[in-house]
């Protein structure tokens, strides 16, 4: 009894993804990582985009943006010290 509920079962699961498939040939797409991959592509490169013009402003008045984040300079002047070193080692 069991075994021809889990044949059905799977019957039903071939199904689905014949219907699946054929739904992805008729849009043109041939899989669904490529739909989803796109948008987080265009995150990370908006994100770089934005910590390049936050170095580009950053660079223009380092005088300002020290004034600004003292405490976050000083961090990120001591991680720098630390590579630098670890580097020169």
């Amino acid at each position: 009894m069991a075994e021809t509920d889990l044949r059905a079962e799977i019957e039903a699961l071939r199904r689905e993804i014949a219907a699946i498939r054929a739904e992805q040939v008729a849009t043109g797409r041939t899989s669904g990582v490529e739909a989803d991959s796109a948008p987080e592509a265009a995150d990370f490169g908006e994100q770089l985009r934005t910590l390049a013009d936050e170095i580009r402003a950053f660079a223009e008045d380092p005088e300002k943006g020290i004034a600004s984040r003292p405490l976050a300079s000083v961090l990120g002047a001591l991680i720098l010290g630390v590579l630098i070193g670890r580097v020169i080692r």
